[in-house]
């Protein structure tokens, strides 16, 4: 071997230990992500085709201002009547008062609520018949403690609630549910939602008390 060849052999170097590394590294977190993303689409996929079994709801926003006129999921504010929703002072969140969170059932079976718990207290469903529309706050039909479940805002008119005696969301239903609050909560301060269904299945959202998601 010429001398000529030698030093062109020699200057040929190999990629330095650490440089493998990151690559190595690199490698597996890009290939990491792309099976997540992967998964996610696939599960997602079966959740709404063939998956029956798998309950999903979705926490679309919520409007926990305070504010007498709450706003549903439909956008469509309350009926503007005083005291409709109990909140007339700007004084935080009190007891009796009302807050709305928009919630959706994204599977492909009927989901029904056995409890909700908001700031660690449990709410219980109220059922809004015979009628089925949202009653003011002066009624007594709906109390603090307990919570009903809108699913059309009506303009200038009461909104309409769920039929029947169980708190039930259809497939792809969109509804608001409406909590009389059973204690005080001071503006800015969290609170966790937890749902959970009959059949086992847990989500959990934090409400911000005097703001409002749409």
């Amino acid at each position: 071997m010429s001398y000529k060849k030698f030093i062109l052999i020699k200057k040929k170097k190999a990629v330095s230990p650490v440089i493998a590394t990151i690559l190595l590294v690199t490698i597996a977190v890009v290939g990491a992500g792309l099976n997540f993303t992967m998964a996610q689409q696939y599960f997602n996929s079966a959740q709404a085709s063939s998956f029956s079994g798998i309950e999903s709801v979705l926490f679309l926003g919520y409007d926990a201002t305070d504010s007498d006129s709450l706003r549903y999921h439909d956008g469509i504010l309350s009926n503007p009547v005083a005291n409709w929703h109990g909140n007339q002072q700007p004084d935080g969140l009190r007891q009796g008062e009302r807050i709305g969170i928009f919630v959706q059932n994204h599977s492909i079976k009927s989901v029904t609520f056995s409890e909700i718990r908001i700031a660690g207290n449990v709410y219980v469903f109220q059922n809004m018949g015979p009628s089925n529309i949202m009653t003011p706050y002066s009624s007594n039909l709906l109390e603090r403690g307990e919570y009903t479940i809108v699913i059309n805002g009506n303009q200038n008119a009461p909104a309409d609630t769920i039929s029947g005696s169980s708190p039930k969301l259809h497939p792809g239903q969109t509804a608001t549910i409406v909590l009389e609050m059973d204690n005080n909560v001071q503006t800015a301060r969290d609170m966790q939602v937890k749902l959970t269904t009959s059949e086992g299945g847990t989500w959990v959202y934090t409400v911000v008390a005097g703001q409002e998601i749409v």
